[in-house]
């Protein structure tokens, strides 16, 4: 409690501060670092949202397939490496993220792809579908992760 004084009289008030902790819910799936793997994710996103409305569990699996993708085709994965994925769900947001041991130390560009190009979308598909995305390097490897609110 804090009391202001104005000279003749003071005012006092109280100041609330209510901090909330709401319990995320957390699911995590591995698996091998092949083409093989990428409809699996797919599939598991589904399956792990099939509560949520059909425009969150698609961006998120569209999200998931790109993410996955790039795993395969850009990263140590392909050699016999793991991808792991972790789908985390909280009042505001739901969460993905993908982590692989991927060799690259800085972040990936996103960049609009010409329309004819082969290759390239997949980070300007992120870009439009995330509210947020982003990409961390630790010990533990290369996560790419991306935020869709609810």
């Amino acid at each position: 409690m804090s009391a202001v004084s104005t000279g003749r009289s003071s005012v006092q008030y109280v100041r609330w501060i209510t901090i909330t902790i709401v319990p995320a819910l957390v699911f995590k799936a591995e698996g091998a670092g092949s083409p093989s793997v990428v409809p699996q994710v797919r599939h598991w996103i589904q399956e792990v949202l099939r509560d949520f409305p059909q425009d969150i569990r698609d961006r998120v699996e569209i999200i998931g397939s790109e993410y996955t993708t790039n795993c395969v085709r850009h990263s140590t994965a392909a050699d016999g490496g793991d991808i792991h994925l972790r789908v985390t769900v909280s009042r505001e947001k739901v969460r993905l993220e993908v982590r692989d041991r991927g060799p690259r130390q800085t972040a990936p560009d996103v960049w609009k792809p010409e329309e004819a190009a082969d290759f390239g979308r997949g980070l300007y598909i992120v870009d439009q579908l995330a509210d947020d995305m982003g990409d961390e390097v630790s010990s533990e490897g290369r996560v790419a992760w991306a935020e869709v609110k609810r």
